[in-house]
């Protein structure tokens, strides 16, 4: 009978990778701080950097500060999934607490931008990509602007980056139009339960279920001859 097999215990037992990305103000934070809440079995790894810590930031909370020197440390010895630096700080995820949670059947999800998404891919094919977009473009420039205020010049950068980006995103496996948090967070639970069985999902249910039941065939039937 079923429950006989051991097999079936690797059911959709490994965890998925999911990147949300999206252009400048789109949302992500939000729609990941609510999925997050909604979802005990799903994480969030904490990132590393090498600037100094913000006003109320905790060490091993918001990111692990460290130094220059550890953070050339890690990308020497291949510890970061992909590594990028902004103002001269280096940022990334380790990928160590990334598998380890899957491994143990948790959902990982990250916040990437475009670029970073694809070499995230390049390194962890079975991940999952989806782009965040809202219902209009001039819904989200208004919030680029409430973000960044009104100089003319690092406008202008936040609106053309937030353009780059939506050219991307036909390249993601998913896109999502965040009319509504909650709507959008319930989506994304829905993408994320559909994915639960497929072939990246149910890869260790396969392989067991090939040794146990098609490898031990062919043995008898080979003990046979």
């Amino acid at each position: 009978m079923n429950h006989e097999k051991e097999y079936f215990k690797k059911v959709a037992e490994y965890g998925q990778l999911v990147i949300l990305a999206g252009p400048d103000a789109v949302g992500r934070r939000t729609v990941l701080r609510q999925y997050l809440a909604q979802h005990p079995n799903a994480t969030q790894c904490t990132t590393v950097t090498t600037r100094e810590p913000r006003e109320n930031e905790v060490d091993g909370r918001e990111h692990f500060f460290i130094s220059h020197k550890e953070f050339d440390q890690m990308i020497r010895t291949h510890q970061l999934i992909d590594y990028h630096y902004y103002k001269r700080n280096g940022y990334d995820t380790p990928i160590k607490p990334i598998l380890d949670a899957r491994a143990a059947g948790h959902n990982v999800l990250l916040l990437e931008d475009v670029e970073d998404a694809m070499r995230v891919r390049s390194r962890i094919p079975d991940c999952t990509l989806i782009f965040l977009m809202s219902p209009t473009w001039d819904e989200l420039e208004e919030r680029i602007r409430a973000r960044h205020g009104q100089d003319p010049e690092a406008l202008n950068a936040h609106i053309l980056h937030a353009q780059e980006q939506i050219l991307c995103a036909g390249q993601f496996d998913y896109i999502l139009i965040n009319d509504c948090v909650e709507k959008t967070v319930r989506r994304l639970g829905e993408i994320i339960h559909g994915n639960r069985y497929s072939r990246n999902s149910m890869k260790a249910f396969v392989e067991s279920y090939i040794e146990s039941e098609i490898h031990s065939d062919v043995a008898d039937i080979l003990n046979q001859l």
